[in-house]
């Protein structure tokens, strides 16, 4: 992580390493794509929202450990969705 980057660009880099799209992240953040879109770009991370940021981070960095991730296909987004969620995408 570079020193200047926010936690939205990195939460970004993190998510292009992983092969996680920006859907499952708004599914996941409850936002919309386009608030993904904009953190991924740097935009401003609301100060509620951080936390979920470097949650989601420290989870998608612990499953690339673990060999879960990158995500390959569309069948293991919805299986990636349904372990950290519970429910269908």
């Amino acid at each position: 992580m570079g020193v200047r980057d926010g936690i939205g660009v990195v939460l970004a880099k993190r998510c292009v390493k992983a092969n996680i799209p920006t859907t499952l992240v708004s599914k996941l953040l409850g936002v919309s794509r386009q608030t993904v879109h904009a953190w991924f770009r740097g935009g401003k991370v609301s100060s509620e929202r951080v936390q979920y940021l470097e949650a989601l981070i420290r989870i998608i960095d612990a499953d690339l450990q673990k060999g879960v991730l990158p995500l390959t296909n569309y069948k293991s987004i919805e299986a990636y969705y349904e372990s950290l969620t519970s429910g269908p995408v």
